[in-house]
């Protein structure tokens, strides 16, 4: 995941600091692919696409309820 983050296929941070572009989805998530070129497109994951682990708020804290 951190070279992913490095080479800038990823972004990490609030959904606020993504003024650059437009956000695909809805996913409560601190998490995103980036997509296209000067104005990009960012999608939220639920979960690492690497190890599975939970990256979205959403999912974390109904897992968290059980």
């Amino acid at each position: 995941m951190t070279n992913a983050v490095d080479r800038d296929f990823v972004r990490v941070g609030p959904v606020h600091k993504l003024a650059d572009g437009r956000i695909l989805t809805e996913i409560d998530t601190e998490y995103f692919f980036v997509f296209g070129g000067p104005r990009p497109s960012y999608v939220g994951m639920n979960y690492c696409p690497f190890c599975g682990r939970i990256l979205s708020r959403q999912l974390w804290n109904r897992e968290k309820k059980k």
